[in-house]
């Protein structure tokens, strides 16, 4: 179930509703987040009253298409003498800042009358992030120049081949909750190819956007492991992330495949390894609750991170591998150099004495033009070799060997599969059978 159109009608709301008319239930049972932030119940009459009025007001005060923070747009709407929708002037205070954050600026963007990158979202700093993107191969001739630059008539021509990398077949995203889990998640994230997102404080919409976007655009199904506190918040925030992809999907992109994993801080985590915990504040409204159903208080990723990091390196690279073909690595390596000595065995078999000295001609140029900067002389000296008959590139596909747990969510599911395996897990009851 999914959504193409880009007016500002039906959107998500047809989705739940639709699923709501199949199972014969009340919106409510559908509902994963609370009303006022679950993306499928946004669009209600004063959401669109609320996001048109932004738009239009943006319009009015010159906006364009100039990405703002939402501060900013805070403050151009208190100095235009902007008037909300209920006829009262837009003003500097704490209530009509908090109506921007939680209603207006919330349904501009996922009534899709304001673009979701074009508003910085205010309460959080900017996140922590590194991104994998996937190499795609390029053939070229290189001269072999190291350091000291020889004649020209001395360059050994040396075919070469750049992006020559095995694509995993998932699209791998780390989610931590906090950015002090740099240390322990970078080395992660690099050795596995993988995306990695640490914000300071909420998952935002405009981040959720991101992350949407970029699996979409990578075209290969999305993996998201998350680390956050094993705390009522800590983990809701899976749940946050699955129902807000599960939005994206159904908004803007259709084709986007994903899965979402909650792999670390789990309250069997902290009774296994002995984590310390601490009381849930006074103002915890789920404590009891949250008690009653995991049988422990309050952990900190960061005691795991501080006290155990071999500990989570080991839980976050156990639940990734599944998803990933270390092996793939070294066989792409030999099937390079494979590639590389047949493809110099015709190199040197097609090239006759009037194109070697044409290709040693244009590196002499290049270098008489690039001696000052020796270290770029090897991109520069980049022969092309469209002309020549070459050997086709085959790259090796992964090989996955490993069984993968049952995900929180996946788009693979039906709508309302996805949804109840949502609020089973934010109701705590998620490894229950009835």
């Amino acid at each position: 179930m999914s959504l193409s159109s880009n007016d500002h009608s039906g959107g998500l709301r047809a989705v739940i509703e639709a699923a709501c008319d199949e199972q014969g239930s009340q919106l409510n049972a559908m509902t994963v987040l609370s009303p006022q932030n679950d993306p499928f119940r946004v669009d209600t009459p004063s959401g669109h009253r609320d996001g048109h009025w932004l738009a239009m007001e943006a319009g009015r005060l010159g906006l364009g298409d100039r990405i703002i923070h939402l501060r900013g747009l805070h403050y151009m709407l208190v100095s235009g003498g902007s008037i909300k929708p209920n006829g009262l002037p837009y003003t500097n205070t704490d209530q009509d800042w908090a109506w921007l954050q939680n209603s207006a600026a919330k349904a501009a963007r996922w009534l899709r009358y304001i673009p979701f990158g074009q508003i910085k979202d205010a309460r959080n700093s900017e996140p922590s992030i590194h991104r994998f993107e996937r190499p795609a191969p390029h053939v070229y001739v290189s001269v072999g120049v190291d350091v000291e630059i020889p004649d020209a008539d001395d360059l050994d021509l040396e075919i070469d081949v750049d992006g020559y990398d095995g694509a995993q077949p998932y699209k791998l995203v780390i989610y931590g909750e906090k950015t002090s889990l740099e240390e322990v998640l970078i080395p992660i994230a690099n050795s596995r190819k993988a995306d990695l997102y640490l914000p300071a404080g909420e998952i935002s919409d405009t981040l959720m956007h991101k992350i949407a976007s970029v699996g979409a655009e990578d075209g290969r199904p999305m993996v998201v492991i998350t680390v956050s506190d094993c705390d009522p918040s800590g983990w809701q925030m899976p749940i946050s992330i699955g129902r807000k992809l599960q939005a994206l999907q159904a908004l803007e992109f259709p084709d986007l495949e994903f899965e979402v994993h909650r792999v670390a801080l789990t309250p069997d985590q902290v009774r296994e390894h002995g984590l310390p915990s601490t009381p849930l504040k006074p103002t915890e409204k789920r404590a009891d609750k949250w008690t009653a159903a995991m049988g422990v208080a309050q952990t900190e990723i960061d005691a795991l991170a501080a006290l155990q990091p071999a500990l989570l390196d080991r839980i976050v690279r156990q639940a990734i591998e599944p998803f990933y073909d270390s092996t793939l690595d070294a066989r792409v390596r030999d099937a390079r150099e494979e590639w590389l000595r047949e493809a110099q065995t015709r190199l040197d078999a097609q090239l006759n004495q009037e194109q070697r000295g044409r290709i040693r001609l244009e590196a002499a140029e290049k270098l008489d033009v690039l001696r000052e900067e020796i270290d770029a002389i090897n991109n520069a000296l980049h022969v092309n070799v469209d002309d020549l008959t070459l050997p086709g590139i085959v790259v090796p596909e992964p090989e996955l060997n490993g069984h993968t747990s049952r995900p929180l969510i996946d788009s693979r599911w039906g709508w309302v599969e996805q949804t109840v395996s949502l609020k089973r897990s934010k109701a705590y009851t998620e490894n229950d059978d009835d």
